[in-house]
């Protein structure tokens, strides 16, 4: 708060001061965050960033966007998710924010042993044609997974034995195949019908030159409810 309460004078005082003579306005210096819930378990949390609570709780598989003012071009931040209810600190982290990156920071882990997770978000566009995905295994009760795009060939495998808690490093996949189907199984060395977990299962458009984070993880915050897959629009520099 003491950040936002400093920028509101600096304003407040070029508004008065422009009567005589017009003063540059102060740069403001931020960056972003997308703020995640994935812990399977815990129906509500409460962030702070900073020391400022975010005003509304957010529940399991939601999100958030926002930018972080900062004092420099680069500066620690600390972050804390307390629980809904109790308001007991769960998790929290020191993290180093740079202007004008963005970045996403993850809850999530088990109710016994929660985490918050760190990632910058790479904001290079994809090549034409193409589509950009990065993948999270937050499903906690499920080992190490596999993913393929457009079949079930091993030419059609995208991401292959990702465990638990775990995110993929982006890479690029030909739209064709990405809009034609999507589908997760068990890590296993041969595609097995047996070992799907889902299949197509989408809360959002796929669309040619994006970025999403696809995160495989159970539907509600039951751990033992059926699996979705979660594709969530990343930023992208133009």
């Amino acid at each position: 708060m003491k950040k936002l309460i400093i920028i509101s004078l600096l304003f407040s005082f070029v508004a008065l001061s422009c009567r005589k003579e017009p003063e540059p306005e102060p740069r403001v210096i931020r960056a972003f965050v997308y703020l995640y819930n994935f812990l399977p378990g815990l129906e509500g949390v409460d962030w702070t960033v900073d020391g400022v609570q975010v005003p509304e709780e957010m529940h399991y598989s939601k999100y958030l966007t926002g930018g972080v003012l900062l004092d420099s071009t680069s500066e620690e931040i600390e972050f804390f998710v307390k629980h809904g209810v109790s308001g007991e600190v769960l998790a929290s982290r020191l993290l180093q924010l740079e202007e004008g990156k963005y970045y996403s920071v993850m809850f999530t882990g088990t109710v016994e042993d929660p985490v918050l997770l760190f990632n910058e978000i790479d904001t290079g566009m994809p090549l034409s044609g193409r589509i950009k995905f990065q993948f999270f295994h937050a499903a906690v009760i499920q080992d190490s997974i596999d993913v393929y795009m457009g079949g079930t060939t091993p030419d059609k495998r995208v991401v292959t034995e990702l465990g638990f808690n775990k995110l993929t490093d982006p890479f690029e996949a030909i739209d064709s195949d990405a809009l034609l189907d999507i589908t997760v199984t068990v890590h296993s060395e041969e595609y097995s019908e047996e070992n799907v977990l889902l299949n197509s299962h989408y809360n959002g458009v796929v669309v040619s030159g994006a970025s999403y984070l696809g995160v495989v993880a159970p539907f509600t915050s039951d751990p033992s409810s059926e699996l979705t897959l979660w594709l969530i629009s990343q930023p992208l520099e133009f």
